[in-house]
């Protein structure tokens, strides 16, 4: 017996055509599950929502909710699942519809047995296919998941010979895996979407310009070109960004900061780290503490230090707060912690500060 991977649901108001379709059709042998039955539109809603099939058989013409309603709405909800249009009126005017809302296929009453059966394992193969073929780019894509990381962290720091490392391992990952051309396609687009998105994220100049020039390259590739070929081209990619990140870094390194010194501004009073803003702005933290230095002259650290006791100033002069609860207002949990830090930067405790 052929393994049940398709299941499939039979939406008819004429509760003999709906039984005779699921009781006398071969689906064993098609690999096909019937997982239920509806007499129209709506019912076949709740039943597809709670059994995820793969295919839908609909008559057209049923009272509640029709079967092109029905198709509409499994298109705005789940566009993967596949309909199959039954009909007892040979008119244009319904098939239109069927194929303007994207049925899989139009089959007139009284239904073909052959025909029914012709259709349907066409569509489960065609469904199998594609969840393989899902399966097996969403493998290989997690498969380079860590090398990707490290190689687009090296092109935003120009780090040419580490981009290109990375990317020999990622080349070497791929060629392991058993895809095809429009798959490796696939996951360099990804792979350069990815370095452009950083691009952008970093507020480079011109950044947009670089963006259109590689991309019309990649596309004038994409219908044609071997995996190799797209290799050859990716390599050629990281030589060109690594050049233009390098001549343009000192405006990357800026933007970056900015971006950061606004998030802090945002969220001092949070549990702050550099982990958490360099999240924030798509930098390691050893990158991101390290560019900060370089920038404002000063820790990363010192600045949030310096931006919380500003915050605390403001609070204790209003004599509103108590010096605990300032303290954990601007992020401090540790109060002798948050005094020894002001007293440091301020030259008296925010005990003393509150009673100037």
């Amino acid at each position: 017996m052929v393994r049940k991977l398709i299941k499939l649901v039979i939406v008819d108001d004429e509760k003999m055509i709906r039984e005779g379709l699921a009781g006398t059709m071969p689906w064993n042998d098609m690999g096909v599950e019937v997982v239920g039955t509806a007499p129209n539109g709506q019912a076949a809603l709740e039943i597809i929502k709670d059994k995820k099939p793969h295919i839908v058989l609909t008559d057209i013409r049923m009272p509640k909710m029709d079967g092109i309603q029905l198709l509409k709405t499994i298109r705005e909800e789940n566009p993967k699942i596949k309909v199959v249009m039954l009909s007892g009126y040979d008119e244009f005017s319904y098939a239109q519809q069927a194929i303007k809302y994207g049925a899989s296929d139009y089959i007139l009453k009284p239904i073909n047995a052959e025909e029914l059966q012709k259709v349907v394992t066409r569509l489960a193969q065609t469904f199998t296919e594609e969840v393989f073929e899902d399966l097996s780019y969403i493998k290989a894509k997690k498969n380079i998941e860590a090398e990707l990381g490290l190689y687009i962290t090296a092109i935003r720091s120009a780090s040419r010979d580490i981009a290109i490392s990375s990317l020999n391992k990622i080349s070497d990952k791929l060629t392991e895996q058993d895809l095809r051309d429009d798959q490796y396609h696939k996951l360099y687009m990804d792979i350069t979407s990815s370095v452009l998105h950083a691009l952008e994220e970093d507020g480079l100049k011109h950044a947009d310009k670089f963006r259109e020039e590689y991309l019309k390259s990649f596309i004038e590739l994409f219908n044609s070109a071997s995996g190799d070929d797209l290799m050859h081209w990716i390599y050629t990619f990281t030589d060109k960004v690594s050049e233009y990140i390098k001549e343009n870094k000192g405006d990357t390194y800026s933007n970056v900061i900015k971006k950061a010194l606004v998030y802090i501004e945002q969220h001092y009073y949070e549990e702050l780290s550099a982990q958490k803003v360099a999240e924030a702005v798509y930098l390691s933290p050893n990158y991101f503490s390290h560019i900060f230095k370089k920038i404002r002259k000063e820790s990363f650290t010192d600045y949030l230090n310096k931006i919380r006791v500003e915050k605390a100033k403001a609070l204790l002069s209003n004599n509103l707060y108590k010096v605990y609860e300032v303290s954990d207002m601007v992020g401090y949990s540790d109060y002798k912690y948050f005094s020894s830090v002001f007293k440091k930067i301020v030259g008296v405790s925010p005990t003393q500060y509150s009673e100037l």
